[in-house]
């Protein structure tokens, strides 16, 4: 039986390098999101790319930290705040836009990407996008 933690970890540590920025993951996976739909290119539409691909590498980071210790942080709160109806309305619905469109970066940036590290990294941010759809 796979142990997806081991997995998750293995594949982090191969994408990010135990929490390392990667310009080129973080890049393509901007590239993959926003063509992904038209709303959500609209909604980075007035968006400091580069500020916000910092911001993105933060958040998967916060997001790891909130499947590992299952507490959410104040960095966990903040984000789930930033992203509510109340402040950039960010609908529950994008989220899994965002994810497979991670998942699609991962796959062209981690060399061992299969389905058993696609499951993993979908299990691990799990949570904290529950977290964030629960706060909007």
């Amino acid at each position: 039986m796979p142990n997806y933690d081991d997995i998750f970890a293995m594949s982090f540590d191969r994408v990010l390098h135990d929490g390392a920025y990667s310009p080129a993951l973080i890049s393509d996976f901007y590239k993959v999101f926003l063509a992904a739909s038209p709303d959500v290119a609209d909604k980075f539409a007035q968006t400091d790319m580069a500020a916000q691909r910092t911001m993105l590498h933060d958040s998967l980071n916060t997001l790891v930290d909130f499947f590992r210790t299952r507490v959410p942080s104040p960095q966990l709160q903040k984000l789930a705040e930033i992203h509510s109806r109340g402040a950039h309305d960010i609908p529950p619905a994008y989220y899994d836009i965002w994810l497979n469109s991670l998942v699609t970066a991962l796959s062209r940036h981690d060399p061992e990407f299969n389905e058993a590290v696609e499951l993993a990294w979908r299990i691990a941010l799990a949570p904290g996008i529950t977290y964030m759809r629960f706060a909007y």
